[in-house]
């Protein structure tokens, strides 16, 4: 039976990629194990049975005009048939969505990493502060000292934004790309201003208060917890609209696989066709008679030929 019209328009990817990705160890191993068919087929290796799914089960193409993907699955059973059909379309799905197909698609997944990168900072940064506070008593800074360190974090965000915007650039942009070396160029100019910022908190690491009095060195150990912490807070910020953004737009994308009919368990046999094996069938047996007369033929001649050789006459 054959089950057909399990369309997928291609808008995104091409249907020749989506062919190949429906042929795939994958997919394919998804489906035997779903159906097991190493079992029905009684095939004792895995290869084996890849390239049965591949060259005799699945059938996959792409129409040229429309873009559209036709799958269909041959099998004995008419309802497994449509069966197959569908699950090989539903497997697609899956494994499409594990892949960074749109540009869209990639800066999210970059943002999801990063996101998840600047999260456990902040956490560190966090248990390291109140570890600190609870050994040493800093409760309060003084309001030089905090204004500098707002200007700091402030500085380090628009950094840490810088960077993401350079490694955004750098998945599509050359390295002689305009907009990338302008951006290289900012980001040069604001190390140069945080490293100044930077040495004016060391000078005034003595502003910070204590419970314990005022201690210089007990002052820069906390203004250099508290600036992490606060670095690693404003990154995180930055991450997650980064991330959020990205989502959106990856949601603005057209699906990459809409289903246009859903395999049905067919009508009528696709193949073999009866009436081709009834007639190829005759002409098989119409010529092995003519064979196998003339070959009997053959061989009564030789024999009258012999006894005519070898008879005595009287």
């Amino acid at each position: 039976g054959l089950a057909d019209l399990a369309g997928l328009p291609t808008t995104a990817t091409g249907g020749q990629m989506m062919i190949g990705i429906l042929k795939s160890n994958t997919v394919v191993d998804a489906i035997i194990d779903r159906f097991n068919l190493m079992e029905l087929y009684e095939e004792e290796f895995r290869l084996a049975m890849r390239k049965t799914v591949v060259k005799s089960i699945l059938e996959a193409e792409e129409d040229a005009e429309s873009g559209i993907v036709t799958v269909a699955a041959l099998d004995e059973d008419p309802v497994r048939a449509a069966d197959l059909a569908n699950a090989f379309v539903e497997e697609l799905q899956k494994k499409l969505q594990g892949l960074s197909l749109t540009e869209a698609g990639q800066r999210r997944l970059f943002f999801e990493a990063q996101l998840k990168q600047a999260q456990q900072v902040l956490s560190d940064a966090e248990d390291a502060m109140l570890r600190y506070q609870k050994e040493s008593g800093v409760v309060v800074l003084g309001p030089q000292m905090q204004a500098l360190l707002d200007s700091i974090t402030q500085l380090r965000d628009q950094i840490a934004a810088k960077k993401v915007q350079i490694s955004s650039l750098q998945t599509y942009a050359k390295q002689d790309n305009p907009q990338l070396k302008v951006a290289r160029s900012q980001l040069a100019a604001m190390n140069r201003e945080l490293k100044q910022l930077e040495e004016q908190q060391k000078q005034r690491a003595g502003e910070v208060l204590s419970t314990m009095g005022e201690a210089p060195e007990t002052s820069l150990e906390y203004g250099r917890y508290a600036r992490e912490l606060r670095y690693a807070s404003a990154t995180y910020d930055v991450m997650l609209k980064q991330f959020e953004a990205a989502k959106l737009d990856e949601a603005k994308d057209f699906s990459t696989v809409q289903i246009v009919d859903t395999a049905t368990p067919p009508d009528y046999k696709y193949k073999p066709s009866r009436a081709l094996i009834c007639i190829i069938g005759t002409l098989l047996g119409f010529l092995l008679g003519c064979g196998w007369a003339f070959f009997a033929s053959s061989i009564h001649s030789m024999k009258d030929e012999w006894k005519a050789k070898n008879s005595v006459p009287a």
